[in-house]
């Protein structure tokens, strides 16, 4: 609705328009205003109320639900005995917002049922919108360590209009001032969707904040910009446990964590250890970010209870299971933790297997999306694995075997999580169990698999630092911070105080419907820093306009009639004049004021504080 037209924004001129409609009603209407701001129990107290609500009405983030306002006006007229009563919508008339079966079938039900309620849409939208856009970011990785190459995606959207485009990517630097970080030159033809690709150094460790933008500005500013948040740390601390020799045996893992390449160059987001499970009893694990145990043979319950404690205080631990198990598990079955071991063995498979993933919306494997049903899973045969018993209560399969067997599994322990793969990453002596990590093309997806259990393990697959406009915020504090009692939000809008809450592990920040960077801090300049960014989902800035061809087929002409700003309001006032010949029942009128461009049926808006907000 801030898309300008003749030097008005569609939420100016609906204002316009919504006050036009009250000043045309008989003296005795009675009238109720609805936005996103929350349900009514009543109409207003009198015309004042109504235009004084309209007047202050303003942009909000659309995350209100236009069925429950729509519902909610439904209920006060019904239970309302006055012998008129009307609805009127304001709207764009976005194809987002009504070119739909589900929103056609809800109308139809609701016309149906509500017979002795007169429908009006009052379309405030533009006819044949221009406007260039950007889409949602996509990161590849929103936690990374300092020489981490970032990838920042998004597409630029014509909707009729052409022509040379400039797209820049900015960068805040410690004094907080943008600096260029790349440039893209597009040329469009209406109705393309241009996809966008920088690639930016991490940099110091802190908070990472940007924005990728339009360097032409149009009438349509909110989806010229979009915002990003980053958290740049030291690399991941890992260490890799192994049967001897260990160099041999871990070689296939590291070069698919930590490319030797990238290790010599210093690029690498980890650091590894390799040591023997001789070894582990000696070794300081303390700051580890993840343990890796591979092939394990049955170890004393003390290194299990050692492993425990630091999986609770967030440590992830990875378990790749092989022949050192033993060919029979009891004794492995007897040592080994249950509160670590998402099942018991039960025995040694062979056969001809390979990976079988039937959905990719676990985190783990969010990587595999954009290659969904092209993934070479049958080129990297399993021969063989271990048969699990039943899992743990709070175990899930991430990926079984096309047999329906087990491949990974994961479990949350405490503050850290856990992952059991029932064959294993080593080289081994004899015939390998598999090719997951064979050297050759068609294996890329054994390497990106481990890569992203590497990640998911210590926890980058689910830092969330990038939001829609609406949703709350959630950010974990760092162990070092939990005794800070307040911290100082900065918005796009301003500055407050916040508290932390569940016991000072977490920060909740609501009232994010401004789109921009905020950060959080504690302790000045030398204090400790987090932040988050916001932006508009694409969909609310979708000006296409709905089909209009057949909307008299679909609804009956009388019962949902859209008026347009060339004919509306004289056929509102020749309704008004109608309307004074009621006067010894006085009509009812309902104006419910929606501002488009946004998810859902409908758009809304929230109350303005002050005229400048």
């Amino acid at each position: 609705m801030n898309y300008l037209r003749e030097n008005k924004t569609r939420l100016e001129l609906a204002r316009d328009v919504g006050l036009e409609v009250i000043d045309q009603l008989p003296k005795g209407s009675q009238i109720v205003v609805l936005d996103s701001t929350g349900p009514r129990s009543q109409f207003d107290r009198d015309r004042g109320a109504s235009i004084d609500r309209i007047d202050q009405l303003a942009d909000a983030d659309g995350s209100a639900d236009l069925n429950a306002l729509v519902d909610n006006a439904i209920a006060l007229l019904e239970k309302n005995d006055k012998a008129r009563k009307e609805l009127y919508l304001l709207t764009d008339f976005g194809a987002v917002d009504w070119d739909s079966q589900s929103v056609e079938a809800t109308w139809k039900q609701r016309l149906e049922r509500y017979p002795d309620i007169h429908f009006s849409l009052l379309d405030v939208g533009a006819e044949n919108p221009v406007n260039v856009s950007l889409g949602d970011l996509h990161l590849d990785r929103t936690v990374v360590s300092e020489k981490d190459l970032i990838g920042i995606r998004t597409e630029l959207s014509c909707l009729g209009c052409s022509g040379r485009q400039l797209i820049e990517c900015y960068v805040f630097n410690s004094n907080g001032n943008p600096e260029k970080k790349g440039e893209r030159w597009l040329d469009c033809q209406p109705g393309d969707q241009l996809p966008i690709e920088f690639q930016i150094r991490a940099g110091d460790q802190g908070i990472l904040q940007g924005y990728v933008e339009l360097s032409r500005q149009d009438d349509l500013p909110v989806d010229n910009r979009r915002y990003f948040t980053i958290s740049v740390r030291d690399p991941y601390q890992m260490l890799l446990v192994a049967p001897e020799p260990v160099e041999q045996q871990t070689r296939n893992l590291s070069t698919a964590i930590a490319p030797p390449t990238l290790s010599q160059q210093g690029e690498t987001r980890y650091e590894l250890e390799a040591i023997s499970y001789a070894a582990l009893s000696d070794e300081n694990m303390d700051g580890l970010d993840a343990v890796w145990l591979l092939d394990p043979p049955p170890i004393p319950s003390a290194q299990w209870n050692q492993l425990l404690t630091l999986v609770d205080g967030g440590t992830g631990l990875a378990i790749a299971l092989g022949s050192d198990a033993g060919m029979t598990p009891e004794v492995f079955n007897a040592t080994a933790s249950l509160e670590i071991m998402p099942a018991p063995l039960q025995r040694q498979w062979r056969g001809d297997l390979y990976l079988a993933p039937d959905r990719l919306e676990h985190p783990l494997l969010r990587r595999f999306k954009s290659r969904e049903g092209s993934i070479p899973w049958q080129e990297n045969p399993v021969f063989k694995i271990w048969e699990v018993g039943a899992l743990d209560a709070q175990a899930r399969v991430v990926i079984p075997y096309n047999n329906g067997k087990p491949a990974l599994i994961t479990r949350e322990q405490g503050r850290g999580r856990i992952l059991l793969l029932t064959t294993s990453l080593t080289a081994g002596s004899g015939k390998p169990w598999n090719e997951l990590l064979a050297p050759r093309e068609m294996a890329w997806p054994g390497f990106v698999l481990v890569g992203m259990m590497a990640e998911y393990l210590v926890g980058g697959t689910e830092a969330e630092l990038n939001y829609r406009t609406g949703e709350v915020a959630r950010l974990p504090i760092y162990a070092e911070d939990r005794d800070i009692d307040s911290y100082l939000l900065q918005t796009p809008t301003g500055s407050r105080r916040i508290a932390p809450t569940d016991q000072g592990e977490q920060l909740l920040v609501s009232g994010t419907e401004i789109p921009g960077n905020y950060r959080i801090g504690a302790g000045g300049n030398e204090g400790t820093e987090y932040g988050f960014s916001v932006n508009l989902p694409v969909r609310q800035t979708n000006l296409s306009r709905a089909d209009r061809v057949d909307w008299a087929d679909r609804y009956p002409p009388d019962r949902l009639p859209i008026h347009t700003l060339t004919d509306s309001l004289n056929r509102l006032r020749e309704d008004a004049e109608a309307k004074t010949k009621w006067e010894a029942a006085p009509w009812l009128l309902l104006a419910l004021s929606i501002v488009v461009a946004v998810e859902g049926l409908l758009a809304t808006f929230f109350y303005r504080r002050t005229r400048s907000s």
